[in-house]
């Protein structure tokens, strides 16, 4: 006799709830009481309320003395785990740093998350007056050179495509109308997408239509894509 299959609606939308919940907390990057988890989940309080009970036996949140809740230790260990998953971070880290020195200003890796991207890593320049990196942050997808390099290139690419000029994108005044920035796509063996390598800084000192620094962010990004197993990157 065959047995009935046990239904997996209610885990599967627990589940969701709960990564709902966390989601909320990503987003905003600030404590949240359930009122303002209810309007950003869209969820009841009372049934934030039983997911908060778990989520905080858990560590993944902790009630604060106001009554907000804010993202606990588990939350911070998931991060860290992210950032040990990318076994690339050094290579990228490195190679960034050598970015400021050589343009000056910040730079930062970028990723997409679904219809936004964002910023993973973060350098700032030694200048006073610069673009500071807001990492971890969610940015609606716009016109930018990251998001122009994450549109084009997300998807991955032929191996034999050949990293030149073409692949620079530059843009100034998009985010803001006082700052510039150049971009190019990083990939790796078999031409899988890594991230956007941008460089950013104030319009005034930073000309993205400058040959000069157009080459030097292509350079980096022809060195560090060919570093991941890339094949053509350094074909010109």
């Amino acid at each position: 006799m065959s047995k009935n299959k046990a239904p997996i609606e209610r885990p599967v939308a627990a589940a969701a709830r709960t990564l709902q919940i966390l989601d909320a907390f990503a987003r905003t990057q600030r404590p949240l009481s359930l009122i303002e988890l209810a309007d950003e989940t869209g969820l009841f309080k009372s049934v934030i309320l039983r997911y908060m009970i778990s989520l905080e036996e858990l560590s993944f949140v902790v009630k604060r003395e106001d009554g907000r809740y804010q993202v606990g230790t588990k939350a911070l260990r998931l991060g860290r785990s992210f950032e040990k998953s990318m076994d690339q971070r050094e290579v990228i880290e490195t190679a960034m740093k050598r970015m400021v020195q050589t343009t000056g200003e910040s730079v930062f890796f970028y990723v997409c998350d679904g219809d936004n991207r964002m910023c993973v890593m973060g350098i700032d320049s030694p200048h006073v007056l610069r673009v500071t990196p807001r990492v971890g942050v969610l940015v609606p997808m716009d016109s930018t050179s990251i998001s122009l390099v994450l549109r084009d290139y997300g998807a991955g690419v032929d191996e034999s495509l050949i990293y030149d000029s073409s692949v620079l994108r530059a843009t100034e005044g998009e985010y803001d109308e006082l700052t510039s920035s150049i971009s190019v796509p990083i990939f790796k063996s078999a031409g899988a997408f890594l991230g956007s390598l941008s460089v950013s800084g104030p319009s005034v000192r930073f000309d993205s239509k400058d040959e000069r620094n157009q080459e030097k962010v292509l350079a980096e990004g022809r060195r560090l894509s060919t570093a991941f197993g890339f094949g053509a990157a350094n074909v010109m």
